[in-house]
Order: structure tokens, then sequence, then C-alpha cells
């Protein structure tokens, strides 16, 4: 009967403290930079890495005309990220802004991309349809807007993104910055924000208890890239054909870390410390991301001469005993004009091929039952992957005849098949980390890939205005990285001489 009467509820402790330091870092060199956590509180994927970009150059011509990229802001910024506690490495991913690209903001809309992460990486980009044939020049498509499209063609829009890149078959004429200038004067240019869940997956859905790390240091290391990756400039000046910013010209400055310690309640904490203790120790299961860097050779181009020419590559990706949750496979053509055609997205750039398939053998048996060939049934794959759809306007993706010759989107407009990833999903459907993949043996994964090089596809034969080109060559080598999303474990346990922490796949 006393139950009956027992009012008593059983709360948990709900009440937290955020404590919030701005780190600097405590070895540093211009593009490289490290700092150490305290072992306090749990580690929040909000923290922030925070930079400003400063123009180092003293030319003139250069003041005043360059900003981060529109598409990928300052998130392209950073090359390689590495979380460490002790001497093992939690994550340590290559090329990271270019693949957290991908993933955090390929299933955003342009619209919300500019107006959310806008404000932390700057970035501004915004698309518009021609209304109009054109009105200058003879067989001049679009004007000033485009070289080779026409009425219903989608173009960048120069007018409401971060940067005006000017007329597109006139030299860069009338090209501006818009907003967010890089100016050779720190106090004045703006302060770009890169969430830490941004470069790290360990840090996605989870909070990492680096109070449990007591006798580990706990070291953050950031590598940036060159600005040739992530910077763009508005004008073409005297001594600069392109409107790709040169290495050197623009330097991270300020480079400080926010972070934001998690205290949890004392009971909460002890009982995570009881479960290091126990037998097994504290599991954390989070993805990892690998890099695998391959080419692809030049090879003949299709064209009146030549028809059927194709082109077979096979990848090996060697992932021992690792479970693999999806691959990305990004590409970049060697060739490609950087005075046009490669500004708009600089290293964040993904080329797609008007013919390409692919297929994918694990363990001596195909994935697919025939190679992927269609560009609709590659984009299901990457929806799959994503776990959403990848928000780009068609041509953006598509690179096929049908879209080209449409006059959807030419080359010399920058946005012609040039962010189009392939990919493959192995999750099996079941949730969480370790479980949810493919366990791979000591046989590598095959990837098979198949591309009909295309030459140059031009809009009508003869020269100035009328020559407009629809496609750019697609028959030359290409740079091919592979980025791996594994599962990956740290286990920390409790032993009479202190913490132990151990890695693995």
């Amino acid at each position: 009967m006393a139950n009956l009467f027992d009012y008593q509820v059983n709360l948990q402790p709900a009440v937290m403290d955020i404590r919030s330091e701005t780190l600097e870092p405590i070895s540093s060199s211009t593009m490289r930079y490290v700092f150490r956590l305290d072992q306090a509180g749990e580690l929040d994927s909000n923290s922030m890495l925070l930079f400003k970009p400063l123009l180092a150059a003293n030319d003139a011509n250069r003041q005043h005309n360059q900003r981060v990229n529109p598409w990928g802001g300052g998130l392209l910024a950073i090359k390689r990220a590495t979380f460490q506690v002790g001497d093992y490495i939690l994550n340590d991913i290559q090329d990271v802004g270019r693949i957290s690209n991908l993933v955090d903001m390929g299933t955003i809309n342009s619209s919300n991309a500019s107006k959310y992460n806008g404000h932390y990486f700057k970035n501004n980009f915004q698309y518009k349809v021609l209304e109009s044939g054109g009105t200058a020049g003879v067989n001049l498509a679009g004007g000033t807007e485009s070289q080779s499209g026409g009425t219903g063609s989608i173009v960048y829009d120069r007018k409401r993104s971060g940067l005006d890149f000017g007329i597109v078959h006139n030299n860069a004429v009338h090209g501006k910055v818009n907003n967010c200038i890089i100016t050779n004067n720190v106090d004045t240019n703006h302060q770009i924000g890169i969430p830490l869940g941004n470069l790290f997956p360990c840090l996605k859905g989870q909070n990492i208890p680096l109070f449990l790390f007591q006798d580990y240091r706990i070291i953050i290391t950031v590598e940036f890239a060159t600005c040739n990756n992530w910077v763009n400039m508005a004008r073409k000046d005297t001594n600069h054909n392109s409107q790709i910013s040169i290495a050197g010209d623009v330097i991270p400055t300020e480079v400080k870390l926010q972070v934001d310690y998690i205290i949890m309640p004392s009971e909460i904490q002890n009982k995570q410390r009881e479960m290091t203790a126990a037998q097994g120790g504290l599991n954390l299961a989070f993805p990892d991301i690998i890099k695998i860097e391959k080419q692809i050779a030049a090879a003949g181009a299709n064209d009146a001469a030549n028809s059927g020419l194709t082109q077979n590559v096979e990848h090996r990706i060697g992932m021992d005993n690792k479970e693999v949750h999806s691959i990305y496979m990004l590409r970049q053509i060697s060739h490609n004009n950087p005075q046009n055609a490669d500004k708009l997205f600089l290293n964040a750039r993904c080329d797609g091929m008007d013919m390409e398939e692919y297929n994918v053998n694990i363990d001596g048996v195909d994935v697919f039952q025939e190679p992927k060939w269609s560009p609709s049934s590659q984009y299901d794959e990457i929806t799959n992957c994503l776990g959403d759809t990848l928000k780009v306007p068609r041509p953006v993706y598509f690179n096929d005849a049908n879209t080209y010759m449409s006059r959807l989107a030419d080359s010399a407009g920058g946005l012609l098949g040039k962010f189009k990833p392939l990919c493959l999903d192995l999750r099996n459907g079941n949730g969480g980390i370790v479980g949810g993949g493919r366990s791979i043996g000591a046989y590598p994964i095959i990837w098979k890939y198949q591309r009909r090089p295309t030459a140059r596809v031009l809009n009508k034969a003869g020269a100035g205005n009328e020559a407009g080109e629809l496609v750019q060559r697609l028959n030359d080598a290409m740079s091919v990285d592979y980025f791996v999303y594994c599962s990956r474990t740290a286990n920390i346990s409790s032993t009479p001489s202190g913490t132990s922490v151990m890695v693995a796949y």
C-alpha cells in the first residue's frame, strides 16, 4: 500500500553549464595552426574555427577586387583538419573543405545556403533564368549574361551573388565585388567562422567527452589551402588573365578557436566514468573520411572523324577490414580554362562527362546488375548517399547532350556539369555507425569507370560573338579523388595506471 502513496518523481539532473573560451594557437605558421583543448566537459559541434582573410598583395590592381568564392566561401579554405587525443587520431581528413562542401551544403538550396551558411562561410551564390534571347551583338544570346545561351537558359546571377564577374564574353568588363571585400587591412575584413562539425565527422550527432581524457593532450590542427582554391578576383588585372586569385595573394590571419565546453551535471559525468571502468570500457563510434587520389589519362575525342570511342578505367581502393558506408568520386579535368569555366566553383567543382557510366565490384561481385549510365540513375544514388536530394539546377549536374544542345547552360557560363559527383551507398539500413555499413575484406574495392570523350561543341562556326562554345573539350586527363566514409571507434577504459584510449577501425 505504501507504493500507492509514493508521489516522488525520479528526475534526471538537467542543469548544465557552458564555458566558452577563445583559444589562440600554441603553434602556427602561415598556413598551419595547432590548438590545445582543455580536458574539461564535452566538446560540441558548434564550436567554431575563426579567421579573417587578408590581402597580402601590394599590387594596386588587386585592391578591392577579391572575395572568397561565392559557392563554397571560406569552407573551401580548409585543406586538412586533424583531431588528436595523445598519439591517437580520431579524424585526420585531407581536402576536408571540399567534401564538407558537398555533404553538408549540397542538400541546401542556394537561397537558404546564402542566408544561413553565408553568415559563417560568406558564401553567396544565386542563379537566374534568362528572360530574353539577347540584346547586345549579332547572334549573341543573353546579351551581357551569357555567351551561347538564350531565353530559358540558366546562368549565374552576377547581380544578386557575392561577386560580379562582369560580362562573360567581354573580358570581364564591369566586374566588381558586391559584398565582403578582402582588403589589406585586417580590421575592415569580415570574419569567417567554420563550425567544427563541418570539419570533424566525429562531432556529428554526439559530443566528445573531453573530461575523460585526463591523461592525454587534446590537439586540433588546421591546415589552410592556398587562396587560388577559395578566393576569386572580380576583374582581370594587367598581369593576370584570370578571375582566380593568385596563390599567396590572400592569407588567413587572426586564426582562433572559439570552443564551447559543455559541463554536464556531476551525476551524468560520474555515470560515464563508471562506463569506462566497466568491462569493455566506453565505446564512441563515429565516421571517418579517407581520401584516395587517382588519375585518368587523356583520351581521343569523339568528333565527326571519330565516333564510338570509349575509355575504360579500373581503380582499386584498398579498405582492408574496414566497414564502409559510402564512397564519393570527385573528378576535375586538368585542361579547363581558369579564365571562365572554373571560376564559379574553384576547388569545389566536380566535372561531369556528357556520357559516363560506372559500376563497383566488391568481393568479386558487381554492386549493380548493370553499369549506371543514366544521369538520372546516378543522381538517385547520390540522393541515397546524402540522405536528401542534391539541390542544384539541372545543368549544374547534368552535362548530357540534351542539356547543352537545348542551351539550358553553356560551358562559358561556368555552370554546365560543374558539380556532378558519382557515388555509392553501402549502408544496410541498420541504425548507428558500427554495423550500419558493409565490411570489406582483404580484396580491394574495384571502381569500374567508363567515359565517352567528347570534342568541343560549338554553337556556330565562325569568329567573335557568333562562335559561342556550348561545351568544352571533355577528353583531357582528369584527377580523381575518392572520399570513403567508414566506421571508426574510440575505446576509453579505466586502468589502475590511469585512463587508456584506443582508436581503431
